[in-house]
């Protein structure tokens, strides 16, 4: 199986699909329906995503912010 290429519209695809699991994450927490006292172990997995998250948004951040003045 030959691997799709990156594009402009993959990496759109892929930025929409993150925004929305990321957005309904939120929500569902929000709701109170899933409780991290419940199942602490998660907060153990969700802590270094979110990490992650933010990183990476800050160094796409930064990428932008150079193109844009370069």
């Amino acid at each position: 199986m030959e691997k799709e290429k990156w594009t402009m519209e993959r990496v759109h695809q892929e930025l929409s699909e993150a925004r929305t699991r990321v957005f309904v994450t939120n929500k569902v927490l929000e709701t109170g329906n899933l409780k991290f006292s419940d199942h602490p172990e998660w907060a153990l997995v969700i802590e270094p995503v979110l990490e992650d998250l933010m990183a990476n948004a800050a160094a796409i951040q930064e990428l932008l912010q150079k193109k844009s003045q370069g």
